[in-house]
């Protein structure tokens, strides 16, 4: 039986991107689309759990975040046993200790960005107020995120990213959001020798594959892709592709914002060189 692969997050951090790259790995050769991102769904969705019985369920018809924690590794196993080729997904899940482990889990790659500019983007994406978003990326250590009927427990991003740094029982990858913009080759490369070092998958790409990989998954272009067919991922206030850029947290957030963010966030940031 083989394990799945995480691709792990805090919202808005460059997972879609991850996960554009590694989809072009496997299609590689084959003209790339926004489409091919639904080979790499959320695990927290309705479907993986259509064969459990006694379903548990709150308002809206979602399923109940107790009733899925005590689950998940269970639907994970039968993913994993069902399948014959390798489950990979996504997730913004903080890694509590029923949410995965080694036995059906065969490592993860993880997607950190300056959370400065992550409270740019998610004000974009989601048309609340900047201080609502720090208020929730800071102390909301209950915040949940949901999609498809589940919920996920995003919590702070400090927690989110503590909890998959300390989980280190399985093979994992870091990667930077800033590092993918400024070095794409090394980062992309990393990403194809972790994949073929825990799975063996002989991902053989030769340097002008790579170099296409890099050109068919660059942010203009998957902004190209939005704007000519769309995005389901999309919202009503933003599109998802919508900047991309660093630093934008600079000329945008005020000075008590962002002395705010780096006080609470200091030992973290410094950890990422982000301060």
């Amino acid at each position: 039986m083989q394990k799945n692969i995480f691709l792990a997050s805090y919202p808005k951090s460059g997972n879609t991107w991850l996960r554009s790259i590694i989809g072009n790995f496997y299609k590689f050769g084959k003209d790339f689309s926004l489409n091919d991102l639904k080979s790499i769904p959320l695990l927290s969705i309705k479907k993986h759990f259509d064969e459990f019985e006694n379903k548990i369920y709150i308002e809206n018809n979602e399923l109940h975040f107790d009733w899925v924690s005590q689950n998940i590794i269970q639907c994970q196993h039968l993913l994993n046993t069902k399948s014959n080729h390798l489950n990979i997904f996504k997730t913004h899940s903080v890694r509590h200790k029923k949410f995965t482990n080694e036995t059906v889990n065969a490592g993860f790659i993880y997607i950190v960005r300056d959370p400065r500019d992550i409270v740019v983007s998610f004000k974009n994406f989601t048309g609340k107020d900047f201080d609502e978003i720090i208020n929730e990326l800071l102390f909301e250590k209950k915040l949940m995120i949901g999609s498809n009927g589940i919920q996920e427990l995003l919590s702070t991003w400090e927690l989110n990213v503590q909890s998959w740094l300390n989980y280190s029982t399985v093979p994992r990858l870091i990667i930077k959001y800033e590092d993918l913009q400024l070095k794409p080759k090394s980062i992309v490369l990393k990403i194809k020798d972790f994949l073929n070092k825990i799975h063996k998958l002989k991902l053989n790409l030769n340097d002008h594959e790579i170099d296409q990989i890099i050109e068919n998954t660059s942010f203009n272009n998957l902004k190209k892709l939005e704007n000519r067919s769309g995005f389901d991922e999309a919202t009503k206030h933003s599109k998802f592709f919508r900047s991309g850029t660093s630093n934008q947290w600079k000329d945008i957030l005020s000075k008590s914002q962002i002395k705010l963010i780096e006080k609470n966030l200091q030992s973290m940031m410094k950890y990422f060189n982000y301060i």
